[in-house]
């Protein structure tokens, strides 16, 4: 199973052509309620409203779920097309079957939509794959839908970390750099990648790093230095192991300017969570981050019908 990060947009909504704009709360909307909207639209999506054709990028909304009171879950499918190539068995090295250019070989990843009772903020949640986020794609064309849908009230959305929030208070335990390795031509010219090479530090002193690393590690200098590389190629991934509170939890860094910070929720050898789990840790996630504004999640808002009897 590949590994799966996780993003994180926060929705606010106030008032259209105000100097001083009014806000909304999601679960009021002149009356309205976001999770409502929302689910009337998404059930109406058909896949020449989600295939992305400037991006060559094939989304489609394989199920829309309402599973708990203010909680949307949509099953998704994404895959990028337009090259042409082999399908290749990564074992052996061989080609098994070949892709047209109008043909996509999509994977699986699923969004989630928490909308609370009562506050000031919802959270659009997705995972993303080595084949993209379809979550992404879906969000951009409901904040579309959204400004024709009302005249009187503006959504914003904002890309969020909980990272961010664990810059704060937490400590970084450990570094990883993983590189992927190839190898030498093979007889029919390729050149295949065999296997991934990972470099851990871990500080020997206290058990953490200086609290300013995390600034840094988008620096490729800096890391090499970290994990006592000499030179780094440019296809690397970097992750930090934090430690807060008594949780531990592994994250993943982009690579230009100050680090984007996604949660890693299983790794390449690890299966995917479960929907359960996936939805028990995005609302630790929500409840998290609406803390950080005095806002709350209740635990009944996520909790499926069937276990609130």
């Amino acid at each position: 199973m590949g590994r799966r990060a996780l993003t994180v947009s926060e929705l606010t909504f106030h008032q259209k052509f105000k100097r001083n704009p009014a806000s909304f709360a999601p679960a009021d909307l002149n009356g309205e309620d976001l999770v409502d909207i929302f689910e009337t639209w998404a059930k109406s999506l058909s896949a020449a409203d989600t295939h992305d054709e400037k991006r060559q990028t094939w989304v489609s909304v394989a199920e829309l779920t309402r599973y708990a009171p203010r909680v949307i879950l949509l099953e998704l499918r994404v895959g990028a097309y337009g090259e042409p190539g082999e399908v290749v068995d990564t074992d052996t090295g061989k080609p098994v079957g070949e892709i047209e250019h109008h043909q996509a070989p999509t994977g699986q990843n699923r969004a989630m939509l928490f909308v609370p009772a009562e506050g000031e903020s919802a959270y659009f949640l997705s995972e993303e794959s080595s084949r993209g986020s379809a979550g992404g794609r879906i969000l951009r064309l409901f904040k579309s839908h959204f400004s024709q849908y009302t005249n009187q009230i503006t959504m914003e959305t904002a890309a969020v970390t909980e990272g961010e929030a664990w810059r704060e208070a937490a400590k970084v335990t450990e570094v990883e750099v993983r590189v992927t390795g190839k190898s030498a031509d093979v007889a029919d010219g390729l050149k295949v990648k065999v296997g991934r090479v990972s470099h851990i530090a871990r500080p020997e002193r206290r058990g953490f790093f200086p609290g300013k690393l995390l600034g840094e590690l988008h620096r490729k200098s800096v890391v090499a230095e970290v994990v006592s590389v000499e030179e780094l190629p440019e296809d690397h991934d970097v992750f930090v192991t934090m430690v807060r509170d008594g949780r531990t939890k592994k994250f993943q860094l982009g690579s230009e300017g100050a680090p984007a910070i996604r949660e890693v929720l299983n790794d390449s050898n690890e299966d995917s969570l479960d929907v359960d789990k996936l939805v028990e840790t995005c609302a630790e996630k929500v409840r998290d981050l609406l803390a950080r504004t005095d806002g709350k999640w209740d635990a009944a808002w996520s909790r499926p019908p069937q276990q609130g009897v």
